[in-house]
């Protein structure tokens, strides 16, 4: 996972690998914590290689986080095919503001 700053207020989370009910608890507090400290908040899972439905709430619950404090969560898309048919078959792609790449996804 890596983390940055690319202007100020917004924090991009990009993830890496597998994501399931073992990085669920740590992946739903850092995405709490850079909430809370940032207007614009984009989840990038370009290089992510599996995503169970714990990853799937926890876009859920931020996502609604953030508009409840009235604040911008971006998914960046450009995926692994079953991650990307994980996020389909969910119909969170529906419910997400979802970008496919980093100009969009700071885009103000």
């Amino acid at each position: 996972m890596e983390i940055s700053y690319p202007h100020p207020r917004a924090c991009v989370v990009a993830v890496h690998g597998e994501h399931d009910r073992g990085t669920a608890e740590t992946m739903e507090t850092l995405l709490r914590d850079v909430l809370a400290a940032n207007d614009l908040v984009v989840l990038d899972v370009g290089g992510a290689d599996f995503i169970d439905s714990s990853f799937l709430r926890n876009l859920l619950v931020v996502d609604q986080s953030a508009r409840e404090q009235e604040k911008e969560f971006r998914l960046q898309m450009g995926t692994a095919p079953i991650v990307r048919r994980a996020l389909e078959v969910s119909g969170i792609l529906d419910r997400l503001t979802v970008v496919d790449n980093r100009d969009d996804a700071l885009a103000p």
